[in-house]
Protein backbone atom coordinates (compact mmCIF):
# COMPACT_ATOMS: atom_id res chain seq x y z
CA UNK A 1 0.00 0.00 0.00
CA UNK A 2 1.54 3.19 -0.99
CA UNK A 3 1.82 6.26 1.58
CA UNK A 4 -0.41 9.07 1.23
CA UNK A 5 0.90 12.70 0.23
CA UNK A 6 -0.74 14.54 2.88
CA UNK A 7 1.34 17.37 1.84
CA UNK A 8 0.62 17.91 -1.20
CA UNK A 9 -3.39 17.01 -0.56
CA UNK A 10 -3.09 19.81 1.95
CA UNK A 11 -1.46 22.14 -0.50
CA UNK A 12 -3.93 21.45 -3.17
CA UNK A 13 -6.33 22.21 -0.86
CA UNK A 14 -5.34 25.27 0.41
CA UNK A 15 -4.44 26.77 -2.99
CA UNK A 16 -7.95 26.05 -4.22
CA UNK A 17 -9.38 27.86 -1.06
CA UNK A 18 -7.68 30.35 -1.48
CA UNK A 19 -9.01 30.76 -4.97
CA UNK A 20 -12.72 30.07 -3.74
CA UNK A 21 -11.99 33.15 -1.33
CA UNK A 22 -11.34 35.14 -4.09
CA UNK A 23 -14.11 34.47 -6.25
CA UNK A 24 -16.40 34.83 -2.97
CA UNK A 25 -14.51 38.07 -1.84
CA UNK A 26 -17.01 40.42 -3.11
CA UNK A 27 -19.89 39.15 -1.66
CA UNK A 28 -18.32 38.80 1.92
CA UNK A 29 -19.02 41.29 4.83
CA UNK A 30 -16.72 43.53 5.84
CA UNK A 31 -13.59 42.09 7.48
CA UNK A 32 -13.42 42.56 11.49
CA UNK A 33 -10.31 44.85 13.09
CA UNK A 34 -7.53 42.81 14.80
CA UNK A 35 -9.13 42.80 18.14
CA UNK A 36 -4.70 43.07 19.09
CA UNK A 37 -4.52 45.97 17.18
CA UNK A 38 -7.71 47.69 18.55
CA UNK A 39 -6.78 46.92 22.03
CA UNK A 40 -3.18 48.19 22.07
CA UNK A 41 -2.74 49.88 17.99
CA UNK A 42 -0.34 47.32 17.66
CA UNK A 43 -0.77 44.82 14.88
CA UNK A 44 -0.27 40.83 15.95
CA UNK A 45 1.92 38.77 13.64
CA UNK A 46 -0.69 37.07 11.35
CA UNK A 47 -1.94 40.89 10.86
CA UNK A 48 -2.52 41.76 7.30
CA UNK A 49 -3.28 37.66 6.76
CA UNK A 50 -7.04 37.62 5.49
CA UNK A 51 -6.67 40.68 3.43
CA UNK A 52 -3.58 38.70 2.08
CA UNK A 53 -5.24 35.68 1.28
CA UNK A 54 -8.11 37.70 -0.53
CA UNK A 55 -5.87 39.53 -2.76
CA UNK A 56 -4.08 36.11 -3.62
CA UNK A 57 -7.46 34.71 -4.47
CA UNK A 58 -8.51 37.33 -6.65
CA UNK A 59 -4.77 37.05 -8.57
CA UNK A 60 -3.07 40.72 -7.17
CA UNK A 61 0.39 39.19 -5.90
CA UNK A 62 1.73 42.63 -5.52
CA UNK A 63 -1.35 43.59 -3.21
CA UNK A 64 -0.83 39.91 -1.23
CA UNK A 65 2.76 41.06 -1.08
CA UNK A 66 1.96 44.12 0.44
CA UNK A 67 -0.42 42.72 3.34
CA UNK A 68 1.62 39.72 4.76
CA UNK A 69 5.04 39.00 2.62
CA UNK A 70 6.26 36.09 4.65
CA UNK A 71 2.69 34.46 4.05
CA UNK A 72 3.17 34.93 0.00
CA UNK A 73 6.81 33.49 0.31
CA UNK A 74 5.31 30.13 2.00
CA UNK A 75 2.86 30.10 -0.52
CA UNK A 76 5.55 29.95 -3.42
CA UNK A 77 6.96 27.25 -1.41
CA UNK A 78 4.04 24.79 -1.41
CA UNK A 79 4.61 23.64 -5.13
CA UNK A 80 7.88 22.23 -4.05
CA UNK A 81 6.62 21.04 -0.85
CA UNK A 82 4.15 19.68 -3.09
CA UNK A 83 6.37 17.63 -5.53
CA UNK A 84 8.42 16.46 -2.41
CA UNK A 85 5.91 15.08 -1.02
CA UNK A 86 4.64 13.39 -4.09
CA UNK A 87 8.22 12.09 -5.13
CA UNK A 88 8.43 10.71 -1.07
CA UNK A 89 4.60 9.04 -1.04
CA UNK A 90 5.66 7.06 -4.85
CA UNK A 91 9.13 5.80 -3.51
CA UNK A 92 6.72 4.85 -0.20
CA UNK A 93 9.19 6.29 2.23
CA UNK A 94 7.97 7.86 5.63
CA UNK A 95 7.87 11.37 6.48
CA UNK A 96 11.39 12.15 8.02
CA UNK A 97 11.09 13.01 12.13
CA UNK A 98 10.81 16.88 12.58
CA UNK A 99 13.85 18.31 13.96
CA UNK A 100 13.90 18.27 17.88
CA UNK A 101 17.05 20.71 18.19
CA UNK A 102 17.14 23.70 20.55
CA UNK A 103 18.40 25.84 17.07
CA UNK A 104 15.21 24.52 14.86
CA UNK A 105 12.92 26.53 17.71
CA UNK A 106 15.03 29.94 17.91
CA UNK A 107 14.76 29.88 14.52
CA UNK A 108 11.20 29.43 14.23
CA UNK A 109 10.77 31.83 17.10
CA UNK A 110 13.39 34.48 15.16
CA UNK A 111 11.19 34.29 12.17
CA UNK A 112 7.64 35.24 14.04
CA UNK A 113 9.10 37.65 15.90
CA UNK A 114 10.99 38.69 12.58
CA UNK A 115 7.31 38.50 10.68
CA UNK A 116 5.81 40.67 13.66
CA UNK A 117 8.94 43.63 13.89
CA UNK A 118 8.40 44.14 9.93
CA UNK A 119 4.19 44.56 10.24
CA UNK A 120 4.64 47.07 13.19
CA UNK A 121 7.41 49.33 11.73
CA UNK A 122 5.08 48.93 8.39
CA UNK A 123 1.65 49.72 10.42
CA UNK A 124 -0.15 47.01 9.29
Amino acid sequence: MRRVPWIALGALAAALGIRLLGRLAPWLPPLPACPLKALTGIPCATCGLTRCVLALGQGRWREALHWHPAAVAALALLPLLGAWDLARAFRDRPYPPLPQGRGWRLLAAALLLGVWALQVARGI
